[in-house]
């Protein structure tokens, strides 16, 4: 087997890992169930494209966003890496193709969504297969499960049925020990090796602001801010209005939510990564995997539903470690909006006790996050310490620390 560090220098080009990057993967390739909770931008895909390589047989990585997988796939094709995807864009002939590559070992890594791995066609195509590694990217997404994607909970049905149990690896930006908890139970791990980075992104300036008139701050804060930006809401209809209200003010904007057809959302994510559009109003469909190093703000127009959201989103800002800003619109009347969304959480798969549980964590999450709202702490502090770090209080880097 090749050593890890002629690997990381002639695929990757780099001299040195991370020490979290090389405690994850370490505790992969002896076989052992990981969870790696890594900030926006740390770098994690390495954690697991490193390894497959230098492991037997093949390693599949379960993604929640098919529009992800042709530019993951791309990436590591460029470093001359062995990758595919199989997903519901593609015609059985495309499928078929690629089928063909895994039975003939010409793959190395294969990414899929979680769904995939249900279907006839797939267990049959793979059974003979050796697996050696299943990766769970943005791993906080099998919380899902609880709700809207509910086949997520039927993943270790499906390593069960595999002739050998591979090392399995779970990675997420950002997890209180509460998720991490739920990660682990909804994989069924072997008491795994937990690796955590520190979330906070020192680089990110958060600003919140509260308002009756979440528009109205919305052109304030545009018309001062030329730069790269990226708007988030919480609904399909708000992004719609937005995008259509700004465009006939004349910004160059993007639109990005689950609902548009992948050509269009690829065209917008091409659009503003080249810089030919300087804004982009999505929902939270845009932004995981995707690596755009040059965003100098992230404004959440509508509240989030938790810290984990807040923290995530605003940490695609300025991946290249420049000065960024996360700024929160925070309306007391959107409360109500994710007060509705959680009331109407359904799950025909569970008891109405355990559904009843999903509703009071969720509920505590956006506790959490109104708090953030409210205080005149450093929101720094804060959210460190609800994902288990230490923080001194004193960024300098919020909006209360300024004051």
């Amino acid at each position: 087997m090749q050593d890890k560090n002629e690997i990381l220098k002639s695929f990757f080009g780099f001299d040195k890992l991370k020490p979290e990057q090389a405690q994850i993967i370490d505790s992969v390739l002896s076989n052992k169930d990981t969870i790696g909770l890594l900030p926006t931008g740390f770098g994690k895909s390495i954690c697991f494209s490193l390894p497959a390589l230098l492991l037997d047989g093949i390693t599949i990585v379960i993604t929640p966003l098919i529009a992800l997988m042709a530019d993951q796939v791309n990436n590591l094709k460029k470093k001359f890496i062995k990758a595919e995807y199989i997903n519901s864009l593609q015609n059985d002939y495309e499928k078929e193709v690629i089928y063909q590559k895994i039975k003939n070992n010409k793959n190395k890594i294969l990414f899929v969504a979680g769904e995939r791995l249900l279907t006839n066609k797939f267990l049959e195509a793979i059974k003979n297969i050796e697996i050696s590694m299943i990766v769970f990217d943005e791993a906080h997404t099998l919380l899902w499960s609880e709700d809207f994607r509910q086949a997520l909970a039927r993943i270790p049905d499906f390593i069960k049925k595999l002739k050998k149990r591979p090392v399995i690896l779970a990675l997420t930006a950002t997890a209180t020990k509460i998720t991490v908890n739920k990660i682990n139970n909804l994989l069924s791990l072997d008491n795994p090796k937990i690796v955590i980075g520190d979330p906070d992104r020192k680089n990110i300036y958060y600003r919140i602001i509260k308002t009756s008139n979440k528009e109205r701050e919305l052109l304030s804060y545009l018309s001062k801010h030329k730069e790269k930006g990226l708007i988030y809401t919480v609904t399909i209809k708000t992004a719609e209005y937005l995008y259509y209200e700004l465009k006939e003010l004349g910004y160059k904007v993007g639109l990005y939510h689950g609902m548009l057809e992948s050509e269009e959302k690829n065209r917008c994510q091409e659009l503003f990564t080249n810089g030919n559009i300087n804004l982009m109003i999505a929902t939270n469909a845009f932004g995981m995997g995707i690596d755009i190093p040059d965003i100098r703000f992230v404004i959440e127009y509508d509240l989030p539903s938790s810290i984990e959201d807040f923290v995530q989103q605003t940490g695609r800002g300025s991946r290249d470690g420049k000065y960024a800003e996360g700024v929160l619109l925070f309306d007391r009347r959107d409360i109500s909006t994710n007060e509705y969304f959680i009331e109407h959480i359904k799950n025909d798969n569970i008891s109405s006790k355990e559904l009843n549980q999903i509703k009071l964590d969720r509920y505590q999450m956006l506790d959490k996050m109104i708090e953030i709202c409210l205080t005149s702490k450093c929101i720094h502090q804060m959210a460190s310490i609800y994902f288990g770090h230490n923080h001194n209080g004193k960024c300098m880097m919020c909006s209360n620390c300024k004051k």
